[in-house]
């Protein structure tokens, strides 16, 4: 079932990039539901802000708040609360689509924690989400899922691992932005526009 919905929203996106992530926990699914509930809180335990930038937003989780991080952006277009949070992509240009999270109650007494992303791509972007973008979404999710475990069952049954990828797209893109600050180019690009 959970994989049919997505399904039917990939083909409505017109998707040509999909990508579903998600995670069983041992609990009912009203915790995980309330957990979703204070996605936008800047203390929200799911998430992992010790390793990514937090997601910020301009309001509280209501339909039409905006928010993202970096040059990433989406508003919330449906709202469920405790069930699901659909955001649709503004920025970066090239991305068409959306992405959201739902909380399933499984009938072992268990629930599942889905993210899913459905996005049409222009040609460069979906050459960049292949060979960059995608090894950094997953390891972010992973690690959102991790804090969700984490909080909700005092525990991780099986942490996830970064890729080497990973390791080294994150650390390459740091480099870039050291060198771009302690430079000015920043700066003086910001002065050249005006």
């Amino acid at each position: 079932m959970i994989a049919q919905s997505l399904r039917h929203l990939a083909a409505l996106e017109q998707a040509n990039v999909i990508s579903i992530h998600h995670r069983q926990l041992a609990c009912a699914a009203q915790p995980v539901g309330e957990l979703l509930d204070q996605f936008d809180a800047p203390c929200s335990p799911l998430w992992p802000y010790q390793r990514w930038p937090r997601d910020t937003f301009d309001g509280p989780m209501q339909i039409g708040a905006v928010g993202g991080h970096g040059a990433t952006r989406y508003r919330l277009e449906r709202y469920q609360p405790g069930r699901e949070a659909l955001f649709r992509f503004i920025s970066p240009h090239g991305y068409q689509g959306i992405h959201g999270f739902q909380v399933h109650q499984l009938e072992d007494g268990r629930s599942c924690l889905v993210h899913f992303t459905c996005l049409h791509l222009s040609p460069y972007h979906r050459l960049m989400w292949h060979l960059m973008v995608r090894w950094v979404h997953d390891a972010l999710l992973g690690d959102l899922l991790d804090s969700a475990e984490q909080h909700l069952c005092g525990a991780v049954h099986r942490r996830r691992a970064w890729k080497w990828r990973v390791h080294l797209i994150r650390h390459a893109l740091g480099g870039a932005r050291l060198l771009v600050e302690s430079t000015g180019l920043k700066r003086r690009s910001k002065h050249a526009r005006q």
